[in-house]
């Protein structure tokens, strides 16, 4: 972004943002007033590089200067003072410089400072890098090598017009057999032995001159394919199924590893390709974990076809009680009330909970967990408002509407873009002259991420499930920042919390 700087200084003191402002031994002070619009920093081609502009005006005679002359050319070097007058107005006329770069011949990038003087008063340097003629690329039909299962040789072809080295980076079942070095065009060779297991993955790097990584070959070795997509599965007590995806390229099959585990069974207990195990389960009627494991192996289809077998471990929860707060007149002070009309919030004990006046609000950061809150005494033109505010900007809102007679559900995703928003419709239906009861259920959605379920009035009002594409914060133990209220859809909108009830999150590692 362009910018124009006003750099005013005494020669008595130093002036912030200068790099020097220095007294003179002898007469009166002097002050100037150096204005300049430029850039901080440039990025230049080596060849045909553009030529940028600086604009100076100053109340002293001034000076722009690069500290490589003979490979950059500047217009004007320097200049004569401007009326201070005029200057301080924007009036004075100021002088378009132009910056122009030689071509770079040589391999190597290299740099130079433009320097902004007037005065003995250094006021800006500006950082120009142009680029060098190095060059050293990979066709991109040789960065991704397929190799047969029988293994064999394959040649990564190198463009360059300077030294380079490959080396293998990741992978033992690789190696170079020809061309670890060269300058120029050229080329490597590189062998796989024969894989007798899984599918497998190699890297080859690719250095300059300067030993800076500039490729990676990346190598696919044919074989057993077989990938769950999680090596544990979380389930919540009530949880009566959960599916298990699977990456393969040949015949599957799933089976217990112990007979004796009754609570779940396997629905689709084989396949081909990819595809999905879904696992049935029964309520979890202890008070402790549950686990058990799975095994997937492979079909062998031929004589000499490896075996490959992966162990699942599948968690279930058991019920936790849950712990009810009730909104008394102790419980204002474990929250922060904002709002215009937060005084009003307090607590009625012929309402039996605390009375939130339209628009005024309760927040504070509370641990992962399931919520659930009763409002009652709604009024028909209140908005009772619910945020749980987690990382990155991602927010699940629930509206409690009596005007509409629905609970609305809404979202954020974050700010980068990365996040999506799930699609939940509204709850109809509800009758708002009696107490509602809002529960937002965090269930397990893989190891790390949560199936979440809206219900109203103990009915389940819908869900979804976040994911590393939508509301990818939402994880399992993440920190909530709260919000809850009432707004005015309507004159004298109020409504009374009566309590709210905190089911804590299972230990999945007990």
């Amino acid at each position: 972004m362009k910018r124009i700087i006003n750099i005013f200084c005494v020669a008595a003191a130093l002036t912030a943002g200068l790099w020097s402002c220095q007294q003179k031994e002898e007469g009166p002070l002097e002050t100037v007033d150096l204005r300049y619009r430029c850039e901080s920093s440039y990025e230049l081609d080596a060849i045909g590089a553009k030529s940028f502009s600086i604009l100076v005006a100053s109340s002293k005679d001034w000076t722009v200067t690069s500290a490589h002359p003979d490979w950059c050319i500047i217009t004007q070097e320097e200049g004569v003072a401007s009326d201070p007058d005029l200057l301080r107005v924007g009036q004075a006329e100021a002088t378009l410089i132009r910056v122009q770069y030689y071509d770079n011949i040589y391999l190597d990038d290299r740099d130079d400072i433009i320097t902004i003087e007037s005065a003995g008063i250094m006021a800006k340097k500006v950082s120009v890098h142009q680029k060098g003629i190095a060059f050293l690329t990979i066709p991109e039909e040789d960065l991704d090598q397929e190799v047969a299962k029988a293994g064999g040789e394959h040649v990564v072809h190198i463009l360059s017009n300077q030294k380079w080295s490959v080396k293998v980076t990741d992978g033992d079942w690789i190696s170079i057999s020809e061309g670890a070095t060269g300058e120029g065009e050229g080329s490597v060779t590189l062998t796989a032995v024969e894989n007798p297991l899984e599918l497998r993955y190699a890297q080859a790097t690719v250095y300059d001159r300067h030993d800076k990584a500039a490729a990676y070959i990346q190598f696919t070795q044919d074989g057993v394919q077989l990938v769950p997509a999680s090596t544990e599965l979380r389930a919540g007590f009530d949880q009566l199924s959960g599916e298990l995806d699977i990456v393969s390229n040949t015949r599957w099959v799933v089976r217990k590893a112990s007979d004796s585990d009754t609570w779940f069974t396997l629905e689709n207990a084989s396949g081909s390709g990819n595809g999905k195990v879904t696992i049935s389960l029964t309520k979890n009627e202890g008070t402790s974990l549950r686990s058990a494991q799975i095994i997937i192996t492979n079909v062998i289809q031929h004589e000499g076809d490896a075996q490959v077998e992966k162990e699942i471990t599948i968690k279930q929860a058991y019920e936790i009680v849950p712990v009810r707060t009730l909104a008394d007149g102790s419980e204002g002070a474990n929250w922060k009330a904002d709002q215009s009309n937060a005084a009003g919030i307090v607590y009625n004990k012929d309402l039996g909970g605390v009375y939130f006046p339209a628009p005024s609000r309760w927040n504070r950061s509370m641990d992962f967990g399931t919520y659930t809150f009763r409002w009652s005494s709604i009024s028909p033109g209140a908005r009772v408002r619910h945020w749980f505010c987690f990382s990155d900007g991602v927010e699940i809102k629930a509206d409690l509407r009596p005007a509409s007679a629905k609970v609305s559900f809404d979202f954020n995703a974050d700010g980068s873009g990365i996040s999506a928003k799930p699609s939940v419709d509204a709850y109809a239906d509800v009758d708002f002259t009696q107490p509602v009861e809002l529960t937002y259920k965090f269930d397990p959605s893989g190891a790390q991420h949560c199936h979440v379920t809206f219900l109203v009035n103990g009915m389940e009002a819908g869900s979804f499930d976040s994911s590393p594409e939508v509301l990818y914060t939402v994880t399992w133990g993440a920190k909530i920042n709260m919000y809850f209220g009432v707004y005015e859809e309507g004159e004298g909108s109020s409504a009374v919390l009566e309590w709210y009830e905190y089911t804590a999150p299972v230990n999945w590692d007990e």
